[in-house]
C-alpha cells in the first residue's frame, strides 16, 4: 500500500504518479510540544496531517498568536514553498502525538508542473489561510 492512498488532495493522481512521489516522502512521528518547524526556517518540505494536532503560531511584536490549528488530512507548512518561496512565515508545535507525511519541496514542486489542478487547490487553501490570518494578526 502507498503511504499517500489516503490522502484526499492526491486523488487526481494516478498509481504510478503516486508511487512516484511516495519515493520522495516518508511517515514521520512526533511526540506532543514537538516543533515541526520554526519560523524563519528555510523550508524543505510541505507536510500532511495523517494523525494528531497541530498548533501554527507567529510572534508579532514578541506575542505569540495562534494562526490556527492543522487536523487530520490538513496540509501545513505548504505557504512557504508555494507562496513565500523559502522562509516559514509561521511555527508548527505538535499538541499531541502526531503522524506526519513529509513530501520534499522540489517533489511537490515537479508534480504540480504535471498537475495543475493540484496547485489550483493548494492555492485555494493558501488563500483561505491568508485571509484568516489577516483577520487574526489585525
Amino acid at each position: 500500500m502507498n503511504i499517500l492512498d489516503w490522502i484526499k488532495l492526491l486523488s487526481d493522481l494516478n498509481e504510478v504518479e503516486k508511487n512516484n512521489l511516495q519515493m520522495f516522502c516518508q511517515e514521520k512521528r512526533v511526540s506532543a510540544w514537538d516543533v515541526i518547524f520554526h519560523e524563519n526556517d528555510y523550508a524543505t518540505a510541505m507536510y500532511i496531517l495523517k494523525e494528531g494536532n497541530i498548533e501554527i503560531t507567529r510572534n508579532i511584536n514578541w506575542w505569540k498568536v495562534i494562526l490556527w490549528e492543522v487536523k487530520s488530512e490538513e496540509l501545513l507548512g505548504e505557504m512557504a514553498i508555494f507562496w513565500n518561496r523559502s522562509k516559514r512565515m509561521a511555527s508548527a508545535v505538535a499538541l499531541t502525538d502526531c503522524v506526519l507525511i513529509v513530501i520534499l519541496s522540489f517533489s511537490i514542486n515537479e508534480l504540480i508542473k504535471k498537475h495543475p489542478n493540484l496547485f489550483k487547490k493548494i492555492q485555494l487553501i493558501i488563500n483561505d489561510r491568508i485571509l484568516s490570518n489577516k483577520n487574526k494578526i489585525n
